[in-house]
């Protein structure tokens, strides 16, 4: 029923500025829609008159979207240069050929006056992987950074010595050779009501789900910013279709401010997650059935599409696109 996360949106206060911007990442514009503020209210839970862009990474078309959101009125500045581990908080991920190219170009952006905050390339181990030993034995995994500001809260990284194909497709034409989102996380304060991803959402669970991890890996610490004692739990599920357009649900297993108010649709920057459902009413009954809230009627978003939105158990705003 799921084929995944379709959809990373993003609130923004200028739509021509956004447009230069992801087109650095490969993304073009493929449809463009509105909706006046009591549909916006209705469908999303903001009153002010919306217009929005989808982008498209290369040929990337059923997962790892972007939709930009221009709110005449919004909500809030967003989670704006709110850490990656904060309750409410989200981010996403892309695949690149060179991630040192795109950590120069955001290095040379802040250096002309753009409020960057990112992280260097760090080497890391996914589930699989070794620390590199020798001149024949090297490393398999990862580099990965992060970056927040203003356009984006997102996440980038290298393969080294392995592949997955499927799992991120770098369209030649990007100007920094990245693709399309491949993953997309949430921070919930209750670990436990992450099993309604899978009980009600459908999707499949990995089978090191629960992990603890945190601060005592070096390139967990340096890539989500964590300081000393911070750990947290990761689960990670996967769609029964497709191999990306995977959700990270991370717990801090420490005190954090609550950002979900400035996560949401209406506000600047990463707001909202959509999945892409393939029978919408029936969906939508699951959802009712829940110990979901502020479940919506099915409705046509700004683009035609039949779509409806919702509060998750863990309080995370959603949009379901038939």
């Amino acid at each position: 029923m799921i084929s995944g996360i379709f959809e990373n949106c993003v609130g923004s206060n200028d739509i021509e500025i956004s447009l230069k911007y992801w087109a650095e990442f490969g993304y073009q514009e493929v449809k463009k829609g509105q909706l006046e503020a009591a549909q916006a209210k209705l469908l999303y839970g903001h009153a002010s008159n919306l217009t929005s862009l989808r982008l498209q990474n290369g040929n990337s078309s059923e997962h790892g979207l972007v939709r930009v959101m221009w709110w005449s009125e919004p909500r809030n500045e967003g989670l704006d240069n709110t850490l990656p581990v904060v309750v409410g908080s989200r981010w996403f991920a892309s695949l690149t050929k060179d991630i040192y190219q795109v950590a120069d170009a955001f290095t040379d952006d802040k250096y002309h006056g753009t409020n960057w905050i990112y992280t260097e390339p760090v080497r890391a181990i996914e589930g699989i992987g070794n620390q590199g030993k020798s001149l024949y034995n090297r490393f398999v995994g990862v580099r990965e950074m992060f970056v927040i500001g203003s356009q984006t809260r997102q996440a980038f990284f290298q393969r080294y010595n392995y592949n997955r194909p499927g799992y991120g497709t770098i369209d030649p034409s990007s100007p920094l050779l990245v693709s399309e989102g491949t993953h997309s996380s949430i921070v919930t304060d209750d670990h436990t009501l992450s099993s309604f991803y899978t009980e009600v959402f459908g999707l499949v669970p990995m089978e090191w789900n629960g992990k603890q991890s945190g601060y005592q890996n070096p390139s967990t610490r340096q890539t989500l910013m964590l300081e000393e004692g911070q750990e947290f739990y990761l689960s990670v599920f996967s769609s029964p279709k497709a191999i990306a357009g995977v959700l990270q649900v991370y717990s801090p297993l420490y005190p954090t401010p609550n950002k979900s108010e400035y996560a949401q649709p209406g506000s600047l920057g990463l707001s909202l997650f959509t999945y892409q459902v393939e029978d919408i009413s029936k969906f939508r009954d699951r959802i009712s059935a829940s110990n979901a809230t502020s479940v919506t009627p099915i409705v046509p978003n700004e683009f035609g599409e039949p779509s409806f939105g919702f509060v998750s158990p863990d309080g995370i705003r959603w949009a379901i696109v038939g």
